[in-house]
């Protein structure tokens, strides 16, 4: 029994020892196999690192090359090429769309350069050239894109450097300091220099050059400081002398060859240089020998703001309808002005602009007591004014945009006051205004116009009977006003155009209509000032003035400008009006001279030398391919074109980063 279980003990260790054999022996063959796959491993990486070292050798970069890229499908599954198509996909598209929003965000229709623009006026260039250019506007226009100047005005009318750098004026007003600028050169690419501008004034100055300009420096002195620096000296001070100092400047080289009794048939008057922003190019004349246009070109070495548009063809024309037509027929691009009886004219509305421009311009009737005696009367020139309605006589000419105005002085300017005494239509005051002055009613029958006839006709009527009777005729049957045996009569002398002629018209209703015999004297514009203005040969005249951008109106109220060769038309004569335009304009404080021109309103609104009517404004247009022109208000026709460099024709799309 006992060598049994000794016998099952020994059996059973047996099993356990071959168990544990047969499990050291797998365990070794496992070491055995571990240690030669870390042994494949190290073999296999060591083969890895000698294959990019030998990669690395042939290219030093580690991104493939477009040629290896084409390889990739030989390591990819067709499920990885897809995803990997698939991915490349979207992010195209992404990108476009990302990138097409980026553009409409930031891109806009800017200007570029190129383009031509044609532009029609009235008449013919002959004198292009700062001496003589302001008596015409043809030639004012054109030059004040060829010449550059002192200084110029920007859209809003406000005066600004040109060819000046900076300046001083000296505490007593009497001395102007500038500083020119330099670099800038003339179209033949010659520089101008402080002996160019010398030369243009003292040529302004030079009564044998004739120019235009000339009364306006007398008294004023020029002198170089240096290199790049003038001085000007008057001989007293003027609060407004700045605003004189806007004419072209004229090369010296060209015009010193010339002599100054024959400057004004030179051949530079049409075919100027400058130094403008616009060169001239060519011109073209009809079988006359007159030109029919005239063409300018982009000056690419301008010192300022280069324009956009690269030529302007200026066409002439002869009246306004011929004008008009090659308008609405796209021959131009732009009307240089547009009178208000043609407006009906141009077709198309939708198809151009329309620029209402502020002018310094005053329509008023003047009126002279020395061929009238009864306008000598205070109480008559107030009773007239305030028979007229100028709102209706704005209406009647179909000026939407002119200015009721009450003095010589406009609204626009700092001086101006707007609680004078004003004529608002009174028909009731103007009856009184005449009862007081002793013009009483009378009535004339058709019976007394038909007795009148006969006694005209009888051979045995005095001459003084004849004169009563063709007064009666002319005045017609009717009530009018008389005075010691005359009657009130009023001749209203005017220019011949539809605009006054309608204008004077409407005044002769509202005069007639208070009782007073008004008769209308037409006169051709080429005639008015030789034979009327400068004559001083009118009772009444419906007249319109260019007041100027400084409100000094020396030239037109004080008495020294009575006369043919001044312009106070209605000889009007005041010596506290005469003082105080004289202290004004001798003041640079703006506050003080304001304080003068206020106190001149109030004078000249109550003695009335002549009935204020309404300041026009200045209708100018473009086709709608042209763009850019933001002018308001301009001194003087030609300022239309202050903002050249801004209008532009043709525009590209530009990325605009914001």
């Amino acid at each position: 029994m006992g060598s049994l279980i000794i016998d099952k003990i020994r059996r059973g260790f047996n099993k356990v020892k071959t168990v544990l054999t047969n499990f050291f022996c797998c365990f070794k063959e496992y070491l055995a196999k571990l240690k030669l796959k870390k042994s494949l491993v190290k073999d296999s990486q060591a083969q890895i690192n000698l294959d990019k070292k030998l990669v690395y050798s042939l290219t030093k970069t580690m991104w493939p090359n477009f040629n290896q890229f084409k390889y990739i499908g030989r390591y990819l599954t067709s499920k990885e090429l897809l995803i990997i198509n698939c991915c490349l996909l979207v992010i195209l598209a992404n990108f476009i769309f990302l990138g097409t929003k980026f553009y409409i965000k930031h891109s806009q229709n800017l200007p570029v350069n190129g383009g031509e623009y044609v532009e029609g006026l009235i008449g013919t260039p002959k004198h292009i050239n700062s001496l003589y250019s302001s008596a015409s506007d043809t030639d004012s226009d054109i030059a004040s894109l060829i010449f550059s100047s002192l200084f110029k005005r920007d859209k809003n009318g406000k005066l600004i450097n040109d060819l000046v750098e900076s300046y001083e004026i000296s505490p007593d007003g009497k001395s102007y300091t500038i500083k020119i600028r330099s670099g800038v050169k003339w179209h033949n690419n010659s520089p101008l220099t402080i002996n160019d501008i010398i030369f243009t004034f003292n040529a302004i100055k030079d009564i044998q050059y004739k120019s235009t300009l000339r009364l306006s420096f007398i008294g004023v002195e020029l002198e170089e400081v240096d290199d790049n620096t003038i001085k000007f000296t008057l001989s007293e001070p003027y609060a407004g002398f700045l605003d004189l100092l806007t004419f072209g400047i004229l090369p010296e080289s060209l015009w010193q060859q010339i002599a100054p009794g024959a400057a004004n048939l030179a051949e530079l008057n049409l075919k100027p240089i400058g130094s403008g922003p616009y060169k001239a190019e060519s011109s073209v004349k009809d079988n006359s020998g007159n030109i029919r246009s005239y063409t300018l070109l982009k000056n690419d070495s301008y010192y300022g703001k280069k324009p956009f548009i690269d030529k302007i063809t200026f066409k002439f024309f002869a009246g306004f309808s011929e004008l008009i037509s090659a308008f609405n027929n796209n021959l131009i691009n732009g009307i240089s002005f547009l009178p208000t009886q043609y407006k009906k004219e141009v077709v198309a509305k939708d198809s151009f602009n329309s620029f209402q421009l502020r002018l310094p311009q005053l329509t008023a009737i003047f009126l002279n007591s020395k061929t009238n005696i009864a306008l000598s009367d205070k109480k008559v020139r107030q009773a007239l004014a305030f028979a007229l309605d100028k709102n209706k006589i704005i209406t009647a000419v179909d000026d939407q945009n002119a200015v009721v105005i009450d003095g010589s002085i406009l609204p626009e300017s700092f001086a101006y006051k707007s609680d004078i005494k004003k004529y608002y239509y009174n028909i009731a005051t103007t009856t009184t205004l005449l009862d007081e002055a002793g013009w009483k009613k009378i009535k004339i029958s058709k019976n007394e116009i038909d007795q009148a006839n006969l006694e005209i006709k009888a051979t045995s009527t005095s001459e003084a009977i004849r004169k009563k009777a063709e007064e009666k005729i002319s005045l017609g049957a009717g009530e009018w006003r008389a005075k010691n045996g005359n009657y009130l009569i009023v001749e209203l002398t005017t220019v011949d155009t539809p605009e006054y002629a309608k204008v004077a018209e409407e005044i002769s209703n509202f005069w007639q209509s208070a009782n007073v015999k008004t008769i209308i004297n037409l006169v051709s514009s080429n005639k008015v000032q030789s034979e009327i203005v400068r004559q001083r040969s009118f009772s009444a005249l419906l007249y319109s003035e260019l007041v100027g951008a400084d409100p000094d109106p020396y030239a037109f109220w004080h008495s020294s400008q009575i006369g043919q060769v001044g312009l106070n038309i209605a000889d009007y004569a005041n010596k506290e009006v005469d003082k105080l335009l004289e202290d004004a304009r001798l003041i640079n404080d703006e506050k003080t001279r304001r304080d003068k021109y206020v106190k001149f309103q109030e004078i000249i609104s109550e003695d009335v030398p002549a009935i204020f009517l309404y300041s026009p404004s200045y209708t100018y247009i473009q086709s709608k391919q042209v763009k850019g022109f933001s002018g308001k208000n301009i001194l003087m026709p030609h300022d239309r074109f202050v903002n050249i460099s801004e209008w532009y024709i043709k525009t590209g799309k530009k990325i605009v980063w914001k």
